[in-house]
């Protein structure tokens, strides 16, 4: 007797008549092996209670929660010649009619449209009132599908033709995946890592395919809407992790229990439909670039050796190009960067070179027809030109200077010889050096640095990047006041230079401190656009920081944080206040 209890539907028996074998079926049925059978349970309102895994895989679809008239979702029973039945002629909705069905074989056409021939055995159960309340299929696979031969060698050759077409190898992706669907699977995505990316952020969806145009469709809304997480529940596949091949034998009920966010993501994950998965990782020179995973919906073909070759191969293929594509992106960006450079350069050198020229032209033709009238040089006009002279000069060795620390950075020949020094007497006195030339373009410099702070650095490149920050606030401050800070945060020492000019905007904010790299137009105001490149390659070299906050029209800070390094622990404190340093 099978009892309600055991099926999980209180109040409900079956008398012995529907609800037992034959002898002979018995045997056939325990014959098989068990672990393959599938099980489903439908009341007679439409609810079912029991669907297992090896149902859904055998019938290919999600576990329903609710069906009508005997319908499973997508499904359709079939004669041996592919005709449909009627309604009321496939097992479960005899069994649910009351009449038992013993084991035979049935044909059932599945919503991906492969057939698949399934022996299945159904009984009704009745409730305490002798009723039929609900109806019991067992299923067993017949014969697995036959297996489509893998063309290999032409779908590589196709593969590196499409890749091959265009030096954007992310616009082929699509492309390569409809070499996929549905030859090897119903769909397909491709899986990119984000350089720097953390969460949902860390990949991103290259290319997805569906063989379904309705599943399809559901499967674009699923990834838009519910970005893959490598940090949530039930993770990714440890092709992201180490590079390994990853298989999911099926997108179960428990697995869509188990993954989905909220009842919407469930209810696309459903949508889509249960698939078995392969996915391979997207290696190449000794990097996983992402991954290529393919998408079964009959998971009774399981992916072969074979295919996993083949899979992996194209994924190998596929990011090699991506990577070709990024190196030759970054060799393209470094030639526009180059003559950007070699433009900015010129110009940046030609205009001291040009009223050095005049003056030193001037003052010599002066100094000719004197000479000639025999009368002496005035002083005055030979200091004037001088001081001309050696302010372009200045500018040039400036100019000069900076390319060779671009140079002494890429070659990683930037040394440092340490030594013990106060943060805030640098400070001093770089402002005392500027304040000529700050109460020329009216503007006002301030240092707030109640105490001493004393680490050990190098002090020619410390005083090159104070420089730096303050001569850029001078540069974009407007003619408002410039204030330089000097704090101790325990073993950092803190500097900031606030200006209240210009400001910068956010989207500029994180390219600055690149090569070459302004937020302003070179129109307007001169340089290489190396000062700032340079200043955080001294600090990265120090250990520490550099930082700006900025807003357009509200003026910027730059926040420097250092390291104070390996000194006395009564260094940390200190008592006096420093004052700037008289002269240079």
């Amino acid at each position: 007797m099978m009892r309600a209890e055991s099926l999980g539907m209180s109040g409900i028996t079956s008398p012995a008549p529907d609800a037992r074998m034959t002898d002979g079926n018995a045997l056939a049925m325990s014959a098989r092996v068990m672990d393959a059978e599938g099980v489903v349970l439908v009341e007679c309102t439409g609810r079912v209670p029991s669907f297992n895994a090896q149902a859904a895989a055998h019938f290919g679809i999600p576990v329903p929660l609710h069906i009508e008239h005997a319908r499973l979702p997508g499904c359709e029973w079939v004669r041996a010649d592919g005709t449909p039945l009627p309604a009321g002629e496939s097992p479960l909705a005899r069994a649910l009619a009351g009449e038992p069905v013993d084991a035979s074989v049935w044909h059932v056409l599945r919503p991906d449209g492969t057939r698949i021939a399934l022996r299945c055995t159904a009984v009704p159960v009745r409730g305490g009132d002798g009723q039929v309340a609900a109806a019991l299929l067992r299923t067993h696979a017949v014969d697995a599908l036959p297996e489509p031969v893998l063309d290999a060698s032409r779908l590589l050759a196709e593969a590196g033709a499409l890749l091959g077409t265009s030096v954007d190898a992310e616009a082929q992706l699509e492309p390569l995946l409809k070499l996929l669907v549905p030859t090897l699977g119903e769909g397909a995505l491709l899986l990119l890592r984000t350089p720097g990316g953390t969460g949902n952020e860390a990949l991103r969806v290259a290319a997805s395919l569906h063989a379904d145009a309705g599943r399809n469709v559901h499967l674009r809304e699923w990834l838009t809407r519910y970005p893959l997480d490598p940090s949530g529940p039930g993770g990714l596949p440890g092709v992201f992790v180490s590079g390994a091949v990853g298989r999911l034998p099926i997108l179960s009920e428990e697995h869509v229990v188990a993954l989905a966010r909220d009842a919407e993501h469930a209810r696309l994950m459903r949508a889509v439909g249960p698939h078995g998965c392969l996915s391979v990782p997207l290696g190449a020179r000794g990097n996983v670039l992402g991954a290529l995973m393919l998408l079964r919906s009959n998971v009774l073909r399981v992916f072969g050796t074979e295919e996993e070759r083949f899979l992996t191969e194209l994924a190998h293929r596929t990011a090699l190009s991506l990577e070709n594509a990024r190196l030759y992106r970054e060799a393209r960006e470094a030639v526009r960067q180059r003559d950007e450079f070699l433009g900015i350069a010129s110009h940046e050198l030609k205009t001291p070179l040009t009223p050095l020229s005049l003056k030193v032209q001037l003052l010599q033709k002066q100094v000719v027809v004197l000479a000639r009238e025999g009368k002496e040089v005035p002083t005055e006009r030979v200091a004037e030109a001088l001081d001309v002279v050696q302010r372009q000069v200045r500018r040039l060795s400036g100019l000069v200077d900076n390319l060779l620390d671009v140079s002494r950075i890429t070659a990683g020949r930037l040394r440092l010889e340490l030594e013990e020094l106060d943060l805030a007497s640098v400070a001093a006195e770089i402002l005392y050096r500027f304040s000529p030339a700050a109460a020329q373009a009216g503007t006002e410099l301030g240092l707030e640095a109640p105490v001493p702070v004393v680490g050990r650095w190098d002090r020619l490149r410390l005083e090159q990047v104070v420089t730096n920050l303050v001569s850029n606030a001078l540069k974009y401050g407007a003619g408002h006041p410039v204030i330089v800070g000097v704090e101790a945060q325990g073993s950092l020492a803190r500097l900031t230079v606030k200006d209240h000019g210009i400001g910068i905007a956010p989207e500029d904010l994180a390219r600055i401190f690149e090569r070459f790299e302004r937020a302003v137009s070179d129109r307007h105001y001169g340089g290489l656009g190396l000062g700032l490149y340079i200043t955080r390659q001294i600090v990265e070299a120090f250990g520490g920081t550099v930082s700006a906050v900025s807003a357009p029209g509200e003026g910027s800070t730059f926040i420097l944080e250092l390291p104070r390094g390996d000194i006395p622990e009564e260094w940390l404190t200190a008592h006096a206040a420093p004052g700037p340093t008289q002269g240079e």
